[in-house]
């Protein structure tokens, strides 16, 4: 059997034009506002999440649609809504998650959400982040390959790493990255697929040009 694979929904700016969904997704969650991404899309989660301090906007709950289950959370609280629906797929049994949305909009959340991919990844979560500009995943101690999605990518150390990459514009060979100095940015595949070979954790972002 593969992997149990989870879509969260949450808040920000989203391009859902560019959103492709896996057909083989066990439960779809949403976050608060990202509740309205998947109205958006023609989804109804299984499960809602949050405090809904920006879901509503002035609606009542009664205007959601039935056959949700609700885990509505206190507005002070240590973890943030994305936090918490991804939490809850993992309670769940998700070993890969989906999230839609994220990035855009306030920037704290955004950084937030990028800083916490880490968390799931030390856990053997398989995680992707997405806006439907930009692509971001936390990996470690592997091998990535990107298809040409005629962008650009970047790899950010979180710490430091050693990093190799081959199949694209600016190559490099067991580099040393450090947070405080991210110059391995903008790069671009050449050929069909560049391959991201990685010791120690890294920020892998793919953007649309």
């Amino acid at each position: 059997m593969g992997s149990k694979i989870a879509v969260v929904f949450t808040g920000g700016a989203c391009n859902l034009d560019n959103i492709t969904l896996p057909e083989n997704a066990d439960m779809i969650l949403a976050a608060d506002s990202g509740y309205h991404k998947a109205a958006a899309l023609g989804i109804k989660p299984h499960k809602l999440v949050g405090d809904f301090d920006s879901l509503f906007d002035g609606r009542q709950a009664e205007a959601l649609p039935e056959g949700m289950e609700i885990y509505q959370s206190p507005c002070e609280k240590d973890e943030t809504d994305t936090m918490l629906a991804c939490e809850i797929a993992v309670e769940a049994g998700a070993e890969e998650i989906l999230i839609i949305g994220g990035t855009g909009g306030r920037a704290d959340h955004g950084l937030s959400n990028i800083l916490y991919l880490e968390n799931l990844d030390r856990r053997g979560i398989r995680v992707l982040l997405t806006d439907g500009e930009n692509r971001i995943q936390v990996r470690h101690d592997c091998t990535v390959k990107l298809p040409d999605r005629k962008g650009y990518f970047s790899v950010f150390a979180l710490d430091t790493c050693v990093v190799t990459l081959t199949g694209c514009k600016y190559p490099l060979t067991d580099a040393k990255l450090e947070r405080a100095m991210p110059y391995a940015v903008s790069n671009e595949v050449v050929g069909e697929e560049a391959v991201i070979t990685l010791t120690g954790y890294a920020v892998i972002m793919e953007s649309k040009k």
